[in-house]
């Protein structure tokens, strides 16, 4: 056998392109994660969950590296940095983090304080969201945005803000909000700070292209800017409007979209200028995409941009266009929450059992007697047993049609169940054969190229897919997965994922290759007593708060880990996971009352004597030990 190292992981993986630098494989075969592109520092992600295991904490275990969060809102704001060098441009960048992105506490909480050298700002787009933004400004002068529909309650309170010292700017999204906002002003007098988002015939790509468009749901037309404009000077706000702002979509995959964009978006801020609205700031909003699977294309899972790119092109088109009108140049505010928060994440989980053949019966010794087996299933022993690369094609299709063969004659009563077992099991035989002989062959016979998804195997994974990557689902978002181990071996199965939901949709079977997307998943066979984790990577954008309740299996075991010099890594913060209580909670099911309830049945039936009392105690123990316990699965 061929030798295999760590390289060929990386390469089957498509690790170095997806990974940004951030993820190696160390001389052990395990996963590094490292702070920054450029560190030579990391923490092996199997010795991590070893010593995690050690501290009582369960997988399934989501890792949030902050270090890489912040190297993050460093790197975007670093290629901003360089390019407005670059293009001599005469105004300032801004990052603005939009909230509902992922809007877990600490997350936040850390990109506010990783972002304080930058003046991030925090974009929130409804009232708790605003709520969040307030408690984060307080103190900190953090910036606010907001987007998305506002009632009066929600304007009120910005406005109060506003008069109180808050930086806050209103969009205004639609002509009603300007009316009621206008209203509130007269009524409070207080001026607001207001931005205008328009609505751009340009459109992105992918799965988010219709935020875009002149069917946008947001965003007001030329027409109703115009009115806007109007209705401002009428009422003597005109000079509130301090910002313009557009959205053609999120991960945009094609880099000439976000030009298009660019061009009509400034051309709409200079013609603005010259009607004399004070607009200082562009928002170009978000967009800027990741590259999940590492093709580097203009598939919705991948980008045909860098981040250096974008960030060049963005800068080069609004000062050419600006100098073009005559116009000075405005400062430019971007909302690129994916590309800030993607990569910072990593689930972790074990593997549970597979379905693999290891507990198929051995029918070798039956084979030794021919004679009796049924003529289907002795054709079916012929070909394993002659088969080569010259009859390879022929073979194959005649094995395909004698399985088919041999379910229909099982159904009409001419097969037993036992004739069935060994054609089934000589199938397999004969498709692991004919691999064997594939992987010699250049090029492969076209009708040869998806055999494969006949040998794939099932791997159990201690997970929802609907809690923890609900796009996987929802959406057909690829998120690259790889073993956190063994990678200096071979793997030698071909697998897909499935997890512990009784729905028949939690598996997946689309995975990030080295081509782009393949239909099955590289793992290696579990050794008896073997612990074997898979990690999912590239989670930390909307999977964390998009994930969902299904057979109420709820939010996992999530640790807060920073890289250490001296140890290797720290443990800031260890997060618990739903309880079975918790999860029940959210659906107005009581621990207590459910415990009563059960005692109340027990003792009816312990006077009856239908149960001892030691049984009862001892089911009312593991009830117990169930509601306070994770809602994913033990030993």
């Amino acid at each position: 056998m061929e030798r295999w190292s760590i390289n060929d992981s990386a390469k089957i993986y498509n690790l170095d392109n997806w990974g940004a630098d951030l993820f190696s494989i160390n001389k052990k075969g395990n996963v590094c994660v490292h702070p920054s592109p450029t560190s030579k520092h990391s923490i092996d992600l199997r010795a991590l969950i070893d010593d995690l295991i050690k501290r009582k904490i369960k997988p399934p275990i989501l890792l949030r590296f902050m270090d890489v969060l912040q190297g993050r809102i460093a790197s975007i704001n670093r290629v901003f940095k360089n390019a407005i060098q670059e293009n001599d441009y005469p105004a300032r960048y801004q990052t603005f983090y939009p909230v509902k992105v992922n809007q877990q506490r600490q997350v936040v909480e850390a990109i506010a304080q990783y972002g304080k050298r930058y003046n991030i700002g925090l974009e929130v787009g409804s009232k708790p969201e605003l709520v969040i933004g307030i408690s984060f400004a307080t103190g900190n002068g953090i910036p606010i945005i907001c987007n998305g529909y506002k009632d009066t309650e929600y304007i009120e309170t910005v406005l109060y803000a506003t008069k109180i010292g808050y930086d806050i700017t209103i969009v205004v999204e639609k002509m009603f909000e300007l009316e009621k906002i206008i209203a509130i002003s007269k009524k409070t007098g207080i001026m607001p700070k207001l931005g205008i988002r328009v609505k751009l015939s340009s459109k992105g790509t992918g799965k988010w292209a219709t935020s875009g468009g002149e069917d946008a749901k947001f965003g007001l037309r030329m027409s109703e800017i115009i009115a806007a404009i109007g209705m401002l000077e009428e009422h003597g706000l005109i000079d509130c409007v301090k910002l313009l702002h557009f959205h053609i979509g999120s991960q945009i995959t094609k880099i000439d979209k976000i030009k298009s964009a660019l061009i009509e978006g400034t051309r709409i801020y200079t013609e603005m200028k010259k009607l004399g609205v004070g607009i200082e700031y562009v928002d170009i909003g978000g967009g800027l995409g990741v590259d999940y699977d590492g093709s580097k294309s203009s598939h919705f899972s991948s980008v045909n941009y860098s981040i250096e790119e974008y960030a060049n092109d963005v800068i080069y088109q609004i000062k050419n266009i600006c100098e073009d009108a005559g116009v000075e140049c405005p400062n430019i505010i971007s909302e690129s929450g994916r590309a800030t928060v993607a990569h910072y994440s990593v689930l972790v989980t074990n593997v549970l059992d597979t379905n693999t053949s290891n507990t198929m019966p051995d029918f070798e010794e039956m084979l030794n007697s021919a004679e009796k087996l049924a003529p289907t299933v002795k054709k079916l022993l012929d070909i394993y047993k002659s088969i080569d690369r010259y009859s390879l094609r022929e073979d194959y299709h005649d094995t395909v049609q004698l399985i088919q063969e041999a379910v229909s004659l099982f159904n009409l009563g001419y097969l037993t169940l036992n004739d069935r077992a060994i054609a089934e099991w000589l199938y397999s035989k004969i498709l692991r054969k004919i691999n064997s002989i594939v992987e010699k062959i250049k090029p492969i016979p076209e009708e040869l190229q998806n055999f494969h998804l006949s040998l794939r195997q099932t791997y159990f994974a201690n997970f929802s897919l609907f809690q923890s990557i609900p796009d996987s689902w929802a959406i057909d978002q690829l998120f690259p997965i790889v073993p956190i181990q063994r990678l200096n071996q071979r793997p030698d199965v071909m697998a897909s994922i499935a997890d512990i939901t009784c729905d028949s949709d939690g598996e997946i079977t689309s995975f990030v290759g080295e081509q782009g997307r393949t239909k099955f998943l590289p793992l290696h066979k579990i050794r008896k007593g073997e612990s074997y984790f898979i990690g999912f990577f590239l989670i930390g954008a909307y999977q964390e708060i998009l994930g969902d309740m299904h057979n109420l299996f709820g939010d996992t075991n999530a640790v807060h880990v920073t890289f250490n010099k001296r140890t290797g890594y720290q443990i800031d913060t260890v997060i618990n996971g739903d309880a079975t209580w918790e999860s029940l909670k959210y659906v107005q099911y009581k621990g207590p009352e459910i415990l009563k309830h059960v005692r109340h049945n027990l003792e009816k039936n312990v006077a009856l004597r239908k149960v001892s009392i030691e049984e009862s105690s001892h089911f009312l123990e593991l009830l117990d030990k169930t509601l306070l316990g994770y809602t994913y699965l033990g030993e």
